[in-house]
């Protein structure tokens, strides 16, 4: 009976829709139809196609300060429920400044108007002149029925999977995977973007493939997948003023899609993408953007760049940052003259003394080794660790037990996935003699049994010692 009564409701809602709109037409078509001769703007560039991208862009140039005609037609949910606050718009457009990479104009409430299941924005913009990126995003769906409301994320990789799930109950009020699905496939053909010039020749207006690149990039680790790594090592024949422009994902205190720096000899990260220091990135409140200029000295470095399972250019569960084609982390010179300092190379290759890696649950493993001279070894270790203690944990011993080295969960960083899973990257000096390593580990979240999101390097889990360099 109560799916009955929510059927009938929406029916009822859509009868009243019609005639409403029957009334508009009727009063108002002579006059729209009279405002009609005026000539043509001429079209500079058009964003649609979100049946089969989430995110469509262009790149344009003005050559000169003009005026520019913007229509788009996004979607979001109707009333300020904790699920329209973290989805405002699931369907909407935005302009960046492709120098700046600064939004100058992007849909929200005060600038569009509510066309029956759409939010629609028709603005004049006065730009000056430069290049720029238009961009119309489309991750998810959502509808409402009185004052309730609904929304799914729309993965285009598994939308066969989405339009078979159905629930009787849901299913009567169209809030069932499969309804949504359905009905955002009725909408997704009218949203898009187009922008018009009213005045100039449109030939003057040039364009190109967002996003633009800016000079001297040297690095570009691009995430473009869930459960990504990437790591590009390089050289600095000298000191030089490196520009960082990262973007990733965060939420409290931290980050889950970042990168870092790494000196590749003393495994000291020089610099890190952090929730204190980055800022928000546009879209979701989970997207952060860290930008800044440091200062390097000469010597080998790794650049490093990992996502966990979800939120991504491969599908964002939730509106994308404000400039999704840069996700990742990119390096670069301001200076011209620091090219020449500037060299990619390949990893360095460390000599393994001893390891235990690939550990399971409940296990206790030890491995000797030893050093016929005093001399330094790289320890890389990832283990599991909450608060002040290590539940995984490494450590070496002397000849005699003693404990030498320990994975100390205050030395630790964050190894990607759960907060828990920690990685200790370390130069310890050695003295000659004996040594045996350790790894212990308890019931749970070891290495082909996690029980949360697993640490970015699974296949390293355990403890590596490695001749230093």
């Amino acid at each position: 009976m109560l799916s009955f009564l929510f059927s009938e409701a929406a029916v009822l809602v859509r009868v009243v829709q019609a005639v409403a709109l029957f009334v508009l037409m009727t009063t108002f078509a002579p006059a729209a139809l009279h405002g009609a001769e005026s000539r043509p703007e001429p079209r500079i560039l058009a964003l649609h196609g979100l049946e089969a991208a989430e995110v469509r862009s262009q790149g344009f140039t003005l050559p000169r300060p003009m005026k520019i005609h913007v229509y788009a037609k996004g979607a979001g949910l109707r009333f300020p429920t904790r699920i329209a606050r973290e989805h405002p718009f699931f369907a909407h457009a935005w302009i960046l400044n492709a120098v700046t990479r600064e939004v100058v104009w992007q849909m929200d409430g005060p600038n569009t108007k509510r066309n029956w299941e759409y939010r629609v924005a028709d603005q004049y913009l006065d730009l000056p002149a430069g290049s720029y990126e238009a961009y119309f995003s489309n991750h998810g769906f959502g509808q409402g029925l009185l004052f309730a409301q609904w929304f799914r994320n729309i993965d285009r990789r598994s939308l066969a999977a989405q339009e078979d799930r159905h629930h009787r109950f849901l299913q009567a009020i169209g809030a069932d995977d499969a309804s949504l699905v359905r009905h955002w496939r009725e909408q997704v053909g009218n949203y898009g973007m187009e922008i018009y010039l009213p005045a100039g020749d449109p030939k003057e207006v040039n364009l190109f493939e967002a996003p633009l690149r800016w000079r001297n990039i040297v690095v570009s680790l691009a995430a473009t997948s869930d459960d990504g790594h990437w790591t590009q090592t390089f050289r600095l024949a000298r000191p030089v003023s490196l520009h960082v422009y990262a973007q990733g994902e965060g939420s409290g205190r931290l980050m889950i899609d970042y990168g870092w720096i790494t000196d590749a000899r003393t495994r000291t990260r020089v610099w890190e993408m952090s929730m204190d220091k980055s800022k928000f990135a546009g879209g979701a409140h989970k997207n952060r953007r860290q930008v800044e200029t440091i200062q390097l000295p000469a010597g080998d470095y790794e650049a490093t760049f990992i996502t966990d399972d979800s939120h991504s250019p491969v599908d964002w569960n939730a509106a994308p940052p404000a400039d999704p084609g840069t996700y990742g982390l990119t390096l670069a010179l301001p200076a011209d003259k620091d090219l020449a300092a500037f060299s990619v190379t390949k990893p360095l290759a460390w000599t393994v003394l001893a390891e235990a890696v690939r550990v399971g649950n409940d296990q206790d493993r030890s491995v000797s080794f030893s050093l016929a001279s005093a001399q330094s070894v790289r320890v890389y270790a990832i283990g599991e660790g909450s608060g002040d203690e290590m539940a995984d944990f490494a450590w070496i011993e002397d000849g005699v037990g003693k404990r030498v080295w320990v994975m100390d969960r205050g030395r630790t960083q964050h190894a990607g996935g759960a907060s828990k899973n920690r990685v200790s990257d370390e130069i310890v000096s050695l003295p000659r003699g004996a040594y045996t390593l350790r790894y212990r580990t308890d019931d749970s979240h070891a290495y082909g049994r996690w029980n949360s999101p697993s640490p970015w390097d699974q296949e390293h889990y355990g403890v590596t010692v490695y001749a230093a360099k």
